[in-house]
């Protein structure tokens, strides 16, 4: 899969197996989102590698819609100092995992967190620190229901302008 199937084809998923994800791969994965660029070069992003059940069920209580990270095999948290959040960045290196991930067959789901002392308490974060966003990593089931809030794309015509807006 070349890197603009990858992106085009990239789905979140939210139902996984129970298979782990090997080391290697997993290794691979976080590599892609420790090769994102950062504003500044200041590379302040910090990855957290949740396998713990306990952990990942802590997690879920820390967002409005997370009641199912706790079934995947892996989730990966990207912290930062609360003083330079970098939503730019978080993004870019969670899209980096998440497309490598999809390449190699793994399905993914980035996940909100909006109760930042629940997030904190479920990894040992110190208070100076966020985890505003979580991913959710594991192989997909055969036969996943469709979301609810599935939908199609707005056609190219409708998103882009080119030069001014009308």
């Amino acid at each position: 899969m070349d890197a603009y199937e990858a992106v085009i084809t990239k789905r979140d998923v939210r139902h996984y197996t129970a298979e782990p994800i090997g080391d290697d791969l997993l290794n691979r994965i976080l590599q892609a989102g420790r090769m994102a660029g950062s504003a500044k070069n200041e590379e302040s992003n910090r990855l957290i590698v949740v396998r713990d059940q306990a952990v990942q069920d802590a997690l879920a209580a820390s967002g409005d819609y997370a009641s199912w990270i706790g079934t995947s095999a892996v989730v990966v948290g990207i912290a930062a100092p609360a003083e330079s959040v970098r939503m730019f960045d978080v993004g870019r290196m969670a899209q980096n995992m998440m497309i490598v991930a999809h390449s190699e067959g793994v399905a993914t789901c980035p996940v909100t967190l909006g109760h930042q002392a629940e997030a904190r308490a479920a990894v040992g974060l110190p208070d100076d620190w966020e985890m505003l966003m979580v991913i959710t990593f594991g192989w997909p089931i055969a036969d996943a229901p469709d979301s609810p809030l599935k939908r199609r794309r707005v056609p190219l015509d409708d998103l882009v302008r080119y030069d001014h807006w009308s």
